[in-house]
């Protein structure tokens, strides 16, 4: 008796091969992709590998003879040694909370507002995204006319109106200028967070108001019960980029104050560019870069963790 021949058997093709069939299927598009690779790699990759590197090593000004050595953690430790740096890392841990909360307060109250029907809504809506439009060094310009000590509006105003005896030079004392700065930073920030907000009411369903009026609840418990709860994962995604732009915020307090007086507005990041550019010491320069990375990145995956949850729920 014959036995019946086998089936031909058919060989897999290898990990290579698939990989190279996959490439050459598409190839137009790696092709697309490859200018956007290339820029990520030479602008953003780079640069931090570099600086990375720097903050191990011996890199000051004076380059040695034999190049920059590998000196372990010792830009770090003479980061956590400088007394400025606990001090600016207190600055900015203060900066961001205020600045933070007074945004999304401000910018909860301001979308409410336009959330609410009345003439001329569409005209405040358009007005109200002026302030975030603006670029940050022709916005602290102007501020620093008005905060001027002879000439500016604001001390014209609160002197007219008895609230101050004497002019303020609120960018010059040690007492005033982080809260000159601070808002300074609030009344640029707080429309986006009005707008996503607004955007955040508008998805709420009306028929939960209506149905909370039927059950005797008011403007307050409806905003308690209703507008907060459902407003939360809004809320959230705002919080977590407001505090990820102010932890590298620069631009606003240096061109105000350049971190004076006496340092009170020295937060982490002037700390980190006066040691680089002023003292030259850019491996413990490097190294304050890489905490305030590694400080963005965790508030970076908290962010992403939150939108996967809202696209989840």
């Amino acid at each position: 008796m014959k036995h019946a021949e086998a089936a031909p058997r058919y060989e897999q093709p290898s990990l290579l091969k698939r990989e190279f069939k996959r490439w050459r299927d598409n190839r137009v598009g790696y092709l697309f992709i490859a200018p956007l690779v290339i820029a990520i790699v030479l602008v953003l990759l780079y640069p931090i590998g570099k600086a990375m590197l720097m903050s191990f090593q011996y890199w000051l000004v004076t380059k040695p003879k034999g190049g920059h050595p590998f000196v372990g953690l010792d830009n770090y430790g003479g980061l956590f040694r400088s007394d400025y740096f606990f001090t600016s890392l207190y600055i900015t841990f203060l900066y961001i909370v205020v600045t933070v909360a007074l945004r999304y307060l401000l910018g909860l109250g301001t979308a409410l507002l336009l959330h609410t029907k009345f003439r001329g809504r569409g005209l405040v809506r358009a007005l109200v995204i002026i302030p975030w439009a603006v670029p940050e060094v022709v916005t602290c310009l102007v501020f620093i006319l008005m905060y001027d000590y002879q000439y500016g509006v604001i001390n014209d105003i609160l002197l007219k109106m008895n609230i101050l005896s004497s002019p303020v030079a609120f960018l010059g004392d040690s007492r005033t200028a982080l809260g000159a700065a601070m808002f300074v930073n609030v009344w640029k920030g707080f429309p986006f967070a009005a707008i996503m907000l607004l955007a955040g009411l508008q998805s709420i369903p009306k028929d939960l108001y209506e149905a909370a009026t039927m059950d005797g609840a008011g403007i307050w418990r409806q905003f308690r019960s209703v507008t907060l709860p459902l407003l939360r994962p809004v809320s959230v995604v705002v919080f977590l980029l407001l505090v990820v732009w102010t932890i590298k915020d620069f631009g606003i307090v240096y061109v105000l104050t350049g971190g004076g007086p006496s340092r009170v507005t020295e937060i982490l990041t002037i700390f980190i560019y006066k040691v680089g550019f002023k003292t030259f010491n850019f491996g413990v320069a490097a190294a304050g870069g890489m905490i305030l990375l590694l400080v963005s990145i965790v508030f970076t995956l908290i962010y992403l963790k939150a939108t996967k949850a809202g696209e989840t729920t």
